[in-house]
């Protein structure tokens, strides 16, 4: 499995890697958009971004997978632009979102992988939790299991900032089949930013989730000081917000 943050200007890196990375890997395993059906593919391909939501960088990014060389099977968006309840629609991906009037995350699954696997999507009832459940006859991605759920999230502050509005419970469940958590979760850990330094209010906030991923198995994805926001604007040093956990079957 490989996991990375959309880059506006991704470059071919001279070897495959996994983790939160410009580029998956150099080399294509399916035709171009609009050539016909894919393979199955033996990796699951995954991109995570958060839109902020713009439409101009909806839009670049998903016109970047024109020239790509790699396959991603699916894209998880935080923040997704909306426009009269509406999201965005692109050829060759179907998008899955929570039926709410502007939700908060959203997923876009390549055709050709629906083509080859069964993906239903499920909700929490809330607008930032969305569930893709992933399943087919043969095994998943390398893996012996038949299933593989996948949660994109965006988690935010609330009134109380020791309280995220995704709780651990809804992202970290505990299933009998791999699980991958992946979004915007607004949660700074030492593991992944270790130069960091962390307030006590900001150590408050994390602990209940990483006691949760310890005692369900989890293991964090992120490669130590891969930063995943930069700021826009000022001097404010970058940070690593968007985080990936997986359980010991899914993991890379």
């Amino acid at each position: 499995m490989v996991l990375s943050p959309w880059r506006s200007r991704a470059l071919p890196l001279p070897i495959s890697v996994v983790g939160f990375v410009p580029v998956m890997n150099n080399q294509a395993t399916v035709p171009p958009l609009g050539l016909g059906p894919a393979p199955a593919p033996a990796h699951l391909s995954i991109i995570q971004h958060n839109c902020l939501g713009s439409w101009n960088v909806f839009l670049p990014m998903f016109e970047s997978f024109r020239e790509a060389t790699t396959y991603h099977s699916i894209v998880l968006l935080q923040d997704p632009p909306v426009n009269k309840t509406h999201l965005p629609s692109f050829n060759a991906f179907k998008s899955f979102f929570p039926p709410v009037r502007k939700p908060r995350v959203a997923a876009y699954v390549d055709m050709s992988f629906l083509s080859n696997y069964t993906v239903l999507s499920k909700f929490k009832g809330v607008d930032d939790v969305l569930a893709l459940d992933i399943s087919s006859h043969q095994p998943l991605f390398g893996t012996d299991f038949h299933s593989f759920r996948v949660i994109n999230a965006y988690s935010t502050n609330t009134v109380d900032h020791r309280v995220h509005s995704v709780q651990p419970e809804i992202l970290f469940p505990d299933l009998g089949f791999p699980l991958l958590v992946v979004g915007d979760l607004n949660i700074h850990n030492p593991l992944s930013d270790p130069l960091r330094h962390f307030s006590p209010k900001e150590i408050t906030s994390l602990t209940s989730y990483f006691e949760k991923t310890a005692e369900s198995g989890f293991a964090l994805l992120n490669p130590p000081g891969e930063y995943t926001r930069f700021p826009l604007v000022g001097k404010a040093r970058p940070s690593v917000l968007d985080l990936a956990f997986s359980t010991p079957p899914s993991s890379p």
